[in-house]
C-alpha cells in the first residue's frame, strides 16, 4: 500500500465502500475492510495536503529552483 498512487488508493477505497454498503459480508471481513479503508483514507488525505502545500508554494514563488 505504500507505493500505491493516489488514484489507485481512491479506486480501492471506493471498492471497499461498495462492499461495506452492500452489507452481505461476515463481521470479521467487514472490520478488516473498514480498517483498510481508514488507512487508505488517511493516505489520500495526506496526499491531498501535500499537493495543496506544493501548489501554495509554487503560487508564492517558493518553488523556483
Amino acid at each position: 500500500m505504500k507505493n500505491m498512487t493516489y488514484e489507485k488508493a481512491v479506486e480501492r477505497l471506493e471498492e471497499i465502500v461498495d462492499k461495506l454498503e452492500n452489507g452481505n459480508l461476515p463481521l470479521e471481513e467487514m472490520m478488516k475492510l473498514y480498517e483498510e479503508g481508514t488507512v487508505l483514507a488517511s493516505k489520500c488525505a495526506k496526499s491531498l495536503d501535500e499537493a495543496q502545500l506544493k501548489i501554495t508554494e509554487l503560487s508564492a514563488g517558493k518553488g523556483d529552483n
